[in-house]
């Protein structure tokens, strides 16, 4: 088993915005933790429609959580997200406003 505990580490995972507003910024914390660091999309916009492929930065573990900055202003949390897992996509859609 050593094989699969040197492959647990974050992989390049897709962001796909199926909002209303652009993604302004996407911060990544520890699970649980709140230790969000800067956007990892810079300056960046991710407009409604797109996709972005992202790589976590480096120390970043399996389970992790994601700050999702919307253009309109609003905060979206995703809680434990496995950052390991290949080929990920995670989709954002519209709030139930």
């Amino acid at each position: 088993m050593p094989a699969l505990a040197q492959d647990q580490r974050p992989r390049t995972f897709t962001l796909m915005n199926g909002g209303a507003a652009a993604v302004v910024a996407v911060e990544v914390s520890p699970s649980g933790q709140a230790r969000f660091g800067d956007s990892m999309i810079g300056r960046v916009e991710l407009p409604p429609g797109n996709a972005l492929h992202m790589t976590p930065p480096p120390g970043t573990p399996c389970l992790s959580d994601l700050r999702i900055r919307w253009a309109d202003g609003r905060i979206e949390q995703r809680v434990r997200e496995d950052l390991c897992q290949p080929q990920r996509m995670i989709r954002l859609t519209p709030s139930a406003n």
